[in-house]
């Protein structure tokens, strides 16, 4: 029996498949062998440079456990075994959005189906920054599907979230290169208003399958991302406040940005904040509510 598995097996785990890599360990995809719950486990190697920050790994684990909202991805529980610490989390059924996005290519998504997943990323982001956490990766690749036919969202990946002191900001550069702020990208400290711009980049690209910033090298990036001009959305297919809502959230000044508070008072997102607000938790109608766009 080689290590991994062994190490897994020590858990009561037994592992499906691989479905990811990174810089400190793999993310598999295990099943519970007392139960049919299956879950993704990170395996994180503790190696000399991660074990000074032991500390701070179980810190981050403490407060992903405390958070329950259900546009968020749970996290079960944390082993330490061999040298590794392993984090036991969610399984979301039906991959992310990017995949949902890409798989309509050359098909824009409608505006009502965009509002019915971005709503549902406002209501996480809200829970998690009325707790001072802030995600700092917030990129369709972690929003997460579940649920029947996908239609449920969880914000997952806090693995680079920061909890944040009460009046004290950060100017750590971290982050996917794409949807960094301005204020990143010239180490400035920032707060809460990075993740709102993210998620301008996330709306841009849920009503263009483009990224909102694009660039062949890491300085044309940053020159692009600094300027803040962004190509309109197609307000043939979206209306006008679709595109006001992304030049609020991508304003180059952080105060000029929307909170996620001011967001969910929009007009254009209300209606759909009311209904998914009210359904959260319960699958079965939301997947009433998303069968409009489904099948079209």
């Amino acid at each position: 029996m080689d290590c991994i598995t062994k190490r897994f097996k020590n858990q009561n785990l037994n592992v499906l498949k691989t479905v990811g890599k990174g810089t400190y360990g793999n993310v598999y995809l295990c099943e519970k062998r007392d139960s049919p719950q299956m879950t993704i486990v990170k395996d994180i190697e503790l190696n000399i440079k991660l074990q000074d920050h032991k500390q701070d790994i179980a810190n981050e684990v403490k407060i992903l456990s405390s958070l329950n909202h259900s546009n968020i991805i749970k996290c079960y529980a944390c082993y330490y075994t061999d040298n590794h610490v392993m984090i036991s989390m969610e399984y979301a059924t039906s991959g992310n959005l990017a995949e949902y996005m890409y798989q309509r290519c050359p098909n824009l998504l409608q505006q009502q189906e965009i509002l019915f997943y971005f709503c549902q990323v406002l209501l996480g982001v809200n829970y998690i920054h009325s707790k001072n956490i802030i995600h700092r990766d917030l990129k369709a690749e972690n929003i997460l599907l579940t649920g029947k036919n996908g239609v449920v969202v969880k914000i997952g990946d806090f693995g680079i979230s920061k909890m944040l002191a009460s009046a004290k900001k950060t100017s750590t550069v971290i982050g996917t290169p794409y949807y960094l702020a301005p204020e990143l990208c010239e180490g400035k400290p920032y707060c809460s208003k990075s993740d709102v711009w993210a998620l301008g980049c996330l709306l841009y690209e849920m009503c263009t399958h483009k990224r909102a910033f694009d660039a062949e090298t890491l300085v044309g990036l940053v020159k692009a991302i600094t300027s803040g001009n962004v190509h309109p959305i197609d307000l043939t297919i979206y209306d006008r406040s679709m595109q006001d809502i992304v030049d609020a959230m991508l304003s180059i000044l952080p105060d000029k940005r929307p909170s996620i508070k001011d967001l969910i008072g929009r007009m254009i997102l209300l209606p759909d904040i009311y209904t998914v607000y009210l359904d959260a938790g319960n699958d079965e109608l939301l997947y009433l509510k998303a069968k409009q766009f489904l099948y079209k």
